[in-house]
């Protein structure tokens, strides 16, 4: 996979979209980069993360995918977290879901103040994927899987959140996008 493209310099983020690279290619480019040489978080900070995924999968015993977004997806030298959603088969969510001991521990893997208490500096999320997975059957009445109407707007929401920019200091823009990367395990 090709590494990111450089950060816009307005915002210091990615340009719009969503950008695949494996896990190796995040270390790689988001904490070894030269450009982050002298960042004093960004390697606690995915050692962090590195914990955190492994506590999500041991639970779940797999994550299909995970949307990386945030500081930690700029240009900042020391990012304050890593913001992370963690994409999920439907039938392996919904195994976990309906046990609920495993449902109360994901939902507190999934919750900002659980992680800070366990000193994870990890922002996640724990998303259902859909188990539609024909083309053809999307906006079918009728064909689509129950359910997958609200798991599909979640995405969604998501998808708009991560591309989304805070703004800084004097900016006046109201509609600051930024891209995103996805986790491709």
């Amino acid at each position: 996979m090709p590494s990111l493209p450089p950060f816009l310099p307005a915002t210091d983020t990615l340009p719009p979209g969503r950008f695949p690279m494996s896990w190796e290619e995040v270390e790689e480019d988001l904490v070894w980069n030269r450009r982050f040489a002298a960042s004093t978080t960004r390697w606690e900070i995915f050692k962090e993360w590195t914990l955190h995924r492994a506590a999500v999968e041991a639970v779940l015993g797999s994550v299909s995918r995970m949307w990386l977004a945030g500081s930690f997806v700029s240009g900042k030298i020391d990012p304050s977290d890593v913001d992370v959603t963690y994409l999920v088969a439907h039938d392996v969510y919904d195994a976990h879901a309906a046990d609920s001991d495993l449902a109360e521990y994901l939902d507190n893997l999934g919750t900002r103040d659980w992680c800070v208490a366990q000193h994870m500096r990890v922002d996640a999320r724990i998303l259902r994927l859909p188990e539609t997975v024909r083309f053809q059957d999307l906006g079918v009445t009728g064909a689509m899987a129950p359910g997958d109407r609200d798991v599909f707007y979640q995405l969604g929401l998501f998808d708009e959140i991560w591309q989304r920019c805070r703004p800084t200091m004097g900016d006046t823009r109201t509609d600051s996008r930024r891209g995103y990367v996805e986790v491709l395990l």
